[in-house]
C-alpha cells in the first residue's frame, strides 16, 4: 500500500526531523538509502520509509525480517549539534519509539538494553544508530522496524521471541500517523538529548527492563556475566560481576536470565 503523504502532511507537527520523507516500496535497506540519500544533498531530517526491506539488517549484522504491510521500516538522518552526542541518539530513536506508540494507539512498552522495544518480554520493535564521522561532524542514521502486525511466517526462533502492536490486543496505527508521531517524538527527544542529557537518560532508566535482573552480555572481549544495577550518563550498561567489581559495558548484547536474587 503506498505511503499517503497528503494524509502524512496533514498529521506532522515536527518541524526539520521528518519535514522530508522519501518513500520506496521496496529497497534492500533503508539505512543504505538514507546514506544515498544524505549523499546526494538530502537535507538532515528526513525520513526514508519503505513498504519493504529485501535486506534490512539489525545490530551486529542481524538480518531484520521487513515483510510487506506489516510494519514500519524507516531510517532517519541526524545530525547532532555536537559529535559527542551521537551515542545519545540510540537511546532518543528508543524513547521515542515508545512515546509514538503511546499516543497513537496507547500501547505501553518496556525498552531493553541497549535499544530494543519490548511488549510483555517479546520483541516489538528495534532501533539501530549508526554513526558516520568527518571533519569534525557525525551524520547518524537511525533506523527504526515496528512490528505493526504479525507476519504471516517467520522461523520458528524469531516467532518465539517476537510479536507487534496487533497481537498486543491494540489496532495498528497507520504508517502516516506512525511516522508524523515519530518525527515529532524523535525531534523533541534529540533536542533533550543537547539541552538535557541528564533528564533523557533518567527517563530511559526508568524504563529500563533490564535493570535489577542477571544477564549475560556478549561482548567483543567475550561474555560477561553479573547484575545489571545502572546505565552510565552516555547509556554504559553498568555491571556487578560476582566479584563484587563494577564494570560499564559501551556495546554487547543483553540476555536477561532470571531476576536478580532469583
Amino acid at each position: 500500500m503506498p505511503f499517503d503523504f497528503d494524509r502524512y502532511r496533514s498529521l506532522r507537527r515536527s518541524t526539520s526531523v521528518g519535514a522530508e520523507v522519501v518513500y520506496r516500496e521496496s529497497v534492500g535497506s533503508t539505512m543504505d538509502e538514507a546514506r544515498a540519500g544524505a549523499a546526494a544533498g538530502m537535507p538532515p531530517g528526513t525520513a526514508y520509509v519503505a513498504g519493504t526491506q529485501t535486506a534490512g539488517r539489525g545490530r551486529e549484522g542481524r538480518t531484520w525480517i521487513s515483510a510487506a504491510e506489516v510494519g514500519l521500516y524507516v531510517t532517519y538522518h541526524l545530525i547532532p549539534a555536537t559529535p559527542t552526542d551521537a551515542p545519545l541518539l540510540s537511546i532518543a530513536g528508543a524513547l521515542a519509539v515508545s512515546d509514538a506508540l503511546q499516543s497513537t494507539c496507547g500501547l505501553e512498552v518496556e525498552l531493553k538494553w541497549p535499544n530494543d522495544v519490548l511488549h510483555e518480554g517479546r520483541k516489538l520493535c528495534g532501533v539501530l544508530a549508526e554513526a558516520r564521522h568527518n571533519m569534525g561532524r557525525a551524520d547518524v542514521f537511525l533506523g527504526i522496524g515496528v512490528n505493526l502486525t504479525s507476519a504471516p511466517s517467520l522461523p520458528a526462533d524469531v516467532a518465539l521471541i517476537a510479536t507487534s502492536v496487533a497481537e498486543a490486543g491494540v489496532e495498528p496505527p497507520s504508517r502516516e500517523a506512525l511516522v508524523a508521531a515519530l518525527s515529532a517524538a524523535i525531534e523533541r527527544r534529540a533536542m533533550q538529548a543537547q539541552v538535557d542529557v541528564d533528564e533523557l537518560v533518567a527517563d530511559w532508566r526508568r524504563r529500563l527492563v533490564t535493570l535489577g535482573r542477571r544477564v549475560n552480555l556478549h561482548t567483543p572481549g567475550g561474555d560477561v556475566e553479573g547484575q545489571a544495577v545502572d546505565v552510565s550518563p552516555t547509556g554504559e550498561l553498568v555491571l556487578r560481576l560476582d566479584s563484587g567489581e563494577e564494570r560499564s559495558f559501551a556495546a554487547g548484547d543483553a540476555i536477561t536470565t532470571r531476576d536478580a536474587g532469583a
